[in-house]
């Protein structure tokens, strides 16, 4: 039929990702008209605005009796069962920012492992991350730019005095004598979630949907600091050309935006 709804017509936000789920079963029940339930955390609501007069989405707790597959969108990495018989898919906007504080010299692929298992820890979704965030100290480091350039995250760099500013749950004096800010992590993983809110306020990005009902949503609210920071060290460290020892210490932290970055 030609007035069929599909997937396919979803406007998605440029910015979401898709994530894992059985996306063929999610389209069949949306082609055949049945119940599909959207269960949105996070993330602009404005591809709403173009579904057709007639389509078979529901929004959280409607019609539930009658529901054939549902769509996820939200920052969290879900582990569906094979075995379900209901369709699921996932979307993810991207609206997580992390915060990295590292030695000089830390090489990719500490960085990068420290986030992944940041990510496993904490049951977050990689394709939903916006970006990089550090001491703009860091603006220059290889292992950074390197992990940015191949992921194609940006990377936010905030002045020391900035993230003084920021309150954070774990300062530390001794980053204060280092860097002279007590967070870096932490502080600049705010700043970036602050920066980009500010973005969205001038672009009159007004169509926030945030779920303050559900766990992995309410610190989209007052507390956007998802994950406080967390300490990886690698016990050998390679060593550079120059046979110097390269940086084996990396700070992680991670803030949720409630809008998506669309860059």
């Amino acid at each position: 039929m030609s007035d069929e709804f599909t997937l396919d017509m979803l406007e998605i936000p440029s910015g979401w990702r898709r994530g894992e789920g059985d996306w063929t079963g999610v389209a069949a029940a949306l082609a055949r008209g049945e119940t599909v339930e959207v269960i949105q955390e996070v993330g602009s609501t404005w591809w709403q605005n173009s579904l057709p007069e007639k389509h078979s989405l529901y929004w959280d707790g409607e019609n539930l009796s009658t529901i054939k597959a549902r769509i996820w969108i939200s920052f969290t990495q879900r582990r569906f069962s094979p075995e379900s018989a209901l369709p699921k898919v996932q979307w993810h906007p991207r609206v997580l920012w992390i915060g990295i504080g590292c030695e000089r010299g830390t090489g990719r692929e500490l960085i990068e492992t420290a986030i992944k298992q940041v990510c496993r820890a904490y049951h977050l979704a990689e394709s939903a991350i916006a970006g990089i965030a550090t001491i703009d100290t860091k603006a220059g480091e290889v292992g950074l730019l390197e992990l940015c350039q191949e992921r194609n995250w940006p990377l936010q760099t905030f002045a020391a005095d900035i993230l003084s500013s920021v309150e954070v749950p774990n300062p530390s004096n001794i980053v204060v004598k280092q860097v002279g800010t007590p967070s870096v992590a932490e502080a600049a993983a705010l700043c970036a979630v602050r920066k980009e809110n500010l973005t969205a306020d001038e672009r009159e990005y007004t169509q926030i949907s945030i779920n303050h009902q559900r766990p992995s949503a309410f610190i989209c609210g007052s507390n956007p600091l998802l994950v406080p920071k967390q300490i990886f060290r690698s016990k050998n460290p390679p060593l550079s050309q120059g046979g110097v020892r390269a940086g084996s210490a990396v700070t992680v932290a991670v803030a949720v935006c409630p809008i998506e970055y669309l860059g």
